[in-house]
């Protein structure tokens, strides 16, 4: 695609003429539609740079971050929801662009044997826009999806606590397991813990904690999914004080963005 055209004068320099504003909006939004976004990210840059006060301003430097978010650019589109956020703080697009900043982590997300930065961040950025655009329908989106990112995160520890338990480690493992019941307690990864944890204390001899933990996933499992803190019924909250008195629901907060490329596995 030609954005100017090059026209010779005599013998003056050539001069460039740019395409009118319509044309190039035009273009760019026809190159999004085929999906040809980095043409289209140019196109529009390209009209930015030459039309800074066309009324689509606004429009354009947000169909720049949905564009690099379409093509899997989650680093560069976050890069550019949050200029966004800087230079029209009383857009009313806020909303959106918060829940799509949470959605470019979400997309970063890895296994959960590596890196949570992503994971992390998304939670955090879901959370915001719940807490602070409470009435929007971004809200209820919001809501959906830190659904599935708590689920992740809570499988991480799950899996730590795997690890501890597969090695005969008692008190770490239980540890891990009471920080993961104070943090998730609606997901099914606690439900799940519930079981390595009497698993855990089955082969540790230690039957009073067994059996609580028998208790509280069978509690747990008896609950519908409709009921926020699955294990948090009275059997689930007396094994949680059992094992992990001092826990409390650790602080998720919000991280850079992980590096490009897959992350190497971190000690446990």
């Amino acid at each position: 695609m030609v954005l100017a055209l090059a026209t010779a004068s005599g013998c003056s320099a050539d001069k460039v003429q740019v395409a009118p504003p319509d044309e190039l909006y035009r273009t760019a939004t026809q190159d999004y539609v085929d999906g040809n976004y980095g043409i289209s990210i140019q196109t529009y840059k390209y009209l930015l740079d030459h039309y800074p006060l066309d009324p689509r301003a606004e429009d354009v430097e947000l169909r720049i971050a949905e564009a690099h978010f379409a093509n899997g650019a989650y680093a560069e589109a976050i890069a550019t929801y949050i200029d966004f956020q800087r230079m029209h703080p009383t857009s009313p697009r806020l909303a959106e662009v918060e829940f799509q900043i949470g959605m470019a982590y979400v997309g970063q997300m890895d296994t959960i044997d590596r890196d949570l930065n992503a994971a992390a961040s998304a939670h955090a950025r879901l959370e915001s826009v719940i807490l602070r655009y409470p009435n929007s329908d971004y809200a209820k989106r919001a809501k959906e999806e830190l659904k599935s990112v708590r689920e992740h995160l809570a499988s991480r520890e799950l899996y730590v606590a795997e690890f501890y338990a597969r090695r005969g480690n008692h008190s770490a493992t239980r540890t891990r397991a009471g920080a993961l019941l104070a943090t998730y307690p609606e997901t099914q990864a606690a439900v799940d813990a519930l079981s390595v944890i009497a698993a855990d204390a089955h082969s540790a001899g230690d039957d009073d904690v067994a059996q609580l933990a028998d208790a509280a996933h069978a509690e747990a499992s008896a609950n519908p999914e409709t009921i926020p803190a699955r294990t948090q019924g009275s059997a689930g909250l007396a094994l949680r004080n059992r094992i992990a008195p001092n826990a409390v629901a650790s602080q998720i907060t919000p991280i850079t963005p992980p590096p490009s490329g897959k992350s190497a596995a971190k000690p446990l």
